[in-house]
């Protein structure tokens, strides 16, 4: 099973780290963790993502390997920038994964009508199945 697992180092995130540690069989898991960016400046111009986020993203993604490591479970780690939700489906295209693992922030409607949430466009653009864990 090709499984691919949402971790942006929030507790929700770390509960998707959980459920893939609960699998059962050969698992090929790739833990992905987006930084949103580049972006649009209001006039237009590239707006780059602080380096500091890319590292601390980076540092996120191996300190989880390493424990999943310890709990018997290999991973691959990919750093990937833009929309969270679009690159999460766009990783699951190109490794024609069966299962997407992602926690919820459990946003409330109005929070979820400005900002979107990253598990509702998952869930409804996916190509294969969706755990979402709260």
């Amino acid at each position: 099973m090709k499984v691919v697992v949402a971790y942006d180092g929030s507790a929700h995130a770390h509960k998707a780290v959980d459920q893939l540690k609960l699998l059962n069989g050969p698992v090929d898991a790739i833990l992905v963790s987006v930084v949103r960016g580049p972006a649009l400046g209001i006039r237009g111009t590239a707006i780059e993502v602080d380096q500091s986020e890319i590292d601390a993203a980076r540092d996120a993604l191996q300190k989880v390997a390493k424990e999943l490591a310890a709990a018997g479970r290999t991973v691959q780690t990919k750093l990937m920038m833009g929309e969270p939700a679009d690159a999460l489906i766009d990783e699951a295209v190109e490794q024609k994964a069966d299962l997407i693992i992602l926690g919820t922030r459990g946003l409330n409607l109005a929070k979820r009508i400005v900002m979107g949430s990253v598990s509702t466009n998952v869930l409804h653009h996916a190509p294969c199945s969706v755990l979402v864990v709260r």
